[in-house]
């Protein structure tokens, strides 16, 4: 495959992430129903497809798990969501990225995560420390009496019961941010911007990236049941993660 080092990893999904950025200044965005309660688009469709080109001509051999294009497998395996946050990103709403992640014989051991609206690059690989390059105004990440959580707690459509009650008792500890994207909210706690996210519902290219990001940079990324995770530092992750067994099987 080439490339053997989880930072040559890195190099390939960062800049693939960049160069598909471009692509976003000129797609021509269309949106089609995706479930009751999602949605794609053409940006989807041609980020995703201009990413699985060009990590694997990048990587030979290597396979692509992406949201809208399929999966396959192979030792060297790339997880890919095109535009997380879709929902947002259709609507002009500044919050949604293109996030993609390497795993090696099951491991993950890179991942990057491109905010194209705000220029910010969040990279991190296993020997490679977490870093941010950002041209926007940066500033530095303070503290709170109130932890700061980043949730979608509960979705539309969630067959889980307790989310609400989670929410509500959620509220009365933390302050409480919905963001709807997950990779990018993963990217902000690995930063330092928050403290914690967790969501359910997920799949595995919402969160690949960003556990990575998480846990470099001195974070810890728990998966809770078959679909929810909790990730970030301090005791409101403990508490988050103890709620969430009881709703998630």
């Amino acid at each position: 495959m080439g490339l053997v080092t989880p930072g040559e990893l890195l190099t390939l999904a960062a800049q693939s992430c960049v160069d598909a950025a471009k692509l976003l200044h000129d797609v021509r965005v269309d949106v089609s129903p995706k479930g009751t309660f999602d949605q794609v688009s053409t940006a989807d469709l041609e980020v995703e497809a201009f990413l699985r080109a060009a990590l694997v001509s990048g990587a030979p051999g290597s396979a692509v798990v992406g949201e809208e294009l399929g999966s396959s497998s192979a030792p060297l395996t790339w997880y890919v969501d095109p535009i997380d946050g879709t929902r947002n990103f259709v609507r002009g709403i500044p919050l949604s990225c293109i996030s993609v992640a390497a795993a090696v014989e099951g491991t993950l051991v890179a991942g990057c995560v491109l905010d194209p609206f705000r220029d910010e690059l969040f990279t991190a690989a296993v020997g490679v420390p977490f870093r941010v390059r950002s041209s926007g105004l940066s500033i530095p990440p303070g503290t709170s009496p109130r932890p700061l959580v980043l949730t979608d707690i509960p979705l539309p459509g969630s067959p889980h019961q307790g989310e609400m009650e989670l929410l509500n008792d959620l509220l009365d500890v933390a302050d409480v941010r919905r963001v709807y994207s997950t990779a990018l909210s993963l990217a902000w706690v690995a930063t330092g911007r928050a403290d914690a996210a967790a969501n359910i519902g997920i799949h595995p290219w919402d969160v690949a990236a960003g556990a990575v990001l998480v846990r470099e940079a001195g974070g810890e990324f728990r998966e809770i049941g078959s679909n929810g995770f909790v990730a970030g530092r301090g005791e409101i992750v403990g508490w988050l993660a103890q709620r969430m067994e009881g709703i998630v099987s």
